[in-house]
């Protein structure tokens, strides 16, 4: 009895060593490497070289966010980024808040092609407080909360760094030129955003899985792109989700029965898409408000809808009947 309890206590031991090692590992892998940040002193060559404490801490911390081979190429948006806020940016901001929300505005800027395309940028780039920038919103304590920079020509891909952004709640891109993907680091850091609005532009890809992770959207606007693949069926955890447009895109397949789980959905519209067979179901019982398909009898029919309030005829003719009045509406 007593070696069978040794025995046990040997193996609870093993097993919490074990535990123990792997968080250990973890938690080597998250730390983050330190530079020697005096091999980078002259890394925006037609500047001076850095020398204060506030250089190297910033310079640190860009290194250690945005890898070293961003920051070290004259060509990326990080560097020119990383070099406006060692050398320009007259807020002279210590690492924290507001030099890392300075950043990430910084490397959207250059990103997007800011100083060459952008119809209003005010403020931007200056020594202003960021939330003075045009189209930045933030709340009582100064954090970024919202971007709204629509039909600005904003032209390129989404950086990374708006990971940065964390407090984000209301984004709208829409009506540019953005093409890419939105990036998986992005679709993780914001938890707190309620409205996104990426229509009207050029994105392509499949419209990635971690999209379940923004769990408080309510809003999710996405038509008018190339999106293209499986509707995810991770969008069954955006519990708070009341609107879905997903209207002209390449989506394909069938329509997850699993958006039968959004109980605050009212409006979701999937016309001019490459789905097939029926409306679930489970989404008919949700009674929407606003249910838009390519169901319209004819040549072009794609999908069976005994539910959809509006029923369209794809391309391309592009003809929609609001199914209560039998009159043609434009969606």
């Amino acid at each position: 009895m007593m070696a069978r309890s040794l025995l046990l206590l040997l193996v609870l031991l093993s097993c919490s060593f074990l535990a123990d090692s792997a968080t250990q590992k973890k938690k080597q892998k998250q730390k983050k490497r330190d530079f020697n940040t005096k091999l980078y002193v002259d890394i925006c060559l037609s500047k001076k070289k850095l020398s204060s404490r506030r250089d190297h801490k910033a310079l640190q911390w860009l290194l250690q966010t945005s890898g070293e081979r961003s920051i070290a190429s004259e060509t990326a948006h990080q560097h020119k980024a990383a070099c406006w806020m060692l050398h320009d940016d007259a807020k002279k901001s210590g690492v924290g808040k507001h030099f890392t929300q300075r950043y990430a505005l910084a490397v959207l800027y250059h990103a997007t092609q800011g100083d060459e395309h952008w119809g209003t940028k005010t403020n931007w780039m200056s020594g202003k407080s960021e939330c003075q920038w045009y189209g930045v919103e933030c709340d009582a304590w100064g954090n970024v909360v919202g971007l709204d920079l629509g039909f600005n020509d904003l032209n390129g891909l989404l950086p990374r760094e708006l990971a940065l952004l964390q407090k984000v709640q209301e984004v709208d891109f829409h009506g540019n030129d953005l093409q890419g993907v939105l990036p998986h680091i992005v679709m993780h850091a914001w938890k707190d955003c309620r409205i996104l609005r990426l229509h009207m532009n050029g994105f392509f890809g499949a419209l990635h899985t971690e999209i379940g992770l923004m769990k408080s959207l309510e809003e999710l606007h996405l038509f008018g792109n190339y999106f293209g693949g499986a509707l995810p069926t991770e969008l069954a955890n955006l519990k708070n989700l009341k609107v879905l447009d997903i209207y002209a895109n390449a989506f394909e397949g069938n329509i997850p029965s699993e958006l039968g789980n959004l109980k605050q959905l009212k409006e979701l519209d999937v016309h001019d898409n490459f789905f097939v067979g029926n409306m679930p179901q489970e989404v008919c019982d949700r009674n929407l408000k606003f249910l838009v398909a390519d169901c319209l009898d004819g040549a072009h029919k794609e999908i069976g809808c005994k539910c959809c309030t509006i029923c369209c005829e794809g391309l391309p003719n592009m003809r929609c009947i609001d199914k209560k009045t039998g009159q043609a509406v434009i969606v």
